[in-house]
């Protein structure tokens, strides 16, 4: 396994903030209407293949000199130290399909880190499905010494070198239970497959209940987190 630096100069000014589609989006556009000079939020599909070609097709943010982008959007647990509604600032992220780490340092993390204490700092791994066992939880994150699954951070690395980027993930799901198999209700272009979620669903629905009740958790954890993250930057 090899090691990509991608730092580069910024400062923890935050300019632009990705955020997948969705209920995610809705809940980062709610904060912003408390903010009095809020950052631009751009909406990008979820899941690596649909944000690789959104960027393609992307002429990327407009950055003022010294000004960095944030993704923030939720994510898994592969840890007991981060629970639901746990912020996590990502310093590493692991490629697990290529098994290739994406430093995330540089003055936009250190910013974020040292303005907001309550975040913890740690190891991810991004992924290109949604990991719903405890064995593969536990497994995943051993291998990478990980503490957050996440699906778009590496293909966004990888599709803007040399920007200035930090990685915020609020924890949806922890590492305890297990949840439904919801990958194949995730369209190739990031869009959701509403039958193919209720069926999956029924399948597990315990386990249903669970990533339900997470993602409202996680969902209200990230748009606090906005309003704070944004209002520090007045």
């Amino acid at each position: 396994m090899t090691t990509i630096p991608l730092e580069g100069p910024g400062t923890p000014a935050i300019e632009v903030i990705l955020v997948p589609v969705g209920a995610e989006c809705q809940a980062v556009q709610r904060a912003m209407k408390r903010v009095q000079k809020p950052p631009q939020v751009v909406p990008i599909p979820a899941g690596p293949q649909a944000l690789q070609q959104f960027l393609a097709g992307w002429a990327g943010p407009s950055l003022a000199a010294g000004d960095g982008i944030l993704l923030l959007g939720l994510g898994g647990s592969l840890s007991p130290s981060v629970g639901r509604g746990d912020g996590v600032l990502l310093e590493t992220l692991w490629d697990e399909r290529e098994g290739v780490a994406y430093p995330c340092p540089g003055a936009v993390t250190a910013g974020l880190s040292q303005r907001l204490p309550q975040i913890k700092v740690a190891r991810g791994a991004s992924c290109d499905r949604v990991i719903t066992t405890i064995a593969e939880k536990r497994q995943l994150g051993d291998r990478y010494d990980a503490a957050v699954v996440e699906m778009e951070g590496t293909t966004l690395l990888r599709g803007l070198p040399g920007c200035p980027i930090a990685i915020l993930r609020v924890i949806s799901d922890d590492c305890h239970h297990e949840l439904p198999d919801i990958s194949a209700a995730i369209g190739a272009d990031g869009s959701l497959k509403v039958i193919t979620l209720a069926l999956s669903f029924l399948r597990r629905p315990v386990a249903a209940l669970r990533l339900i009740r997470g993602s409202l958790q996680g969902l209200k954890a990230l748009e606090r987190l906005a309003v704070e993250l944004c209002q520090q930057d007045e």
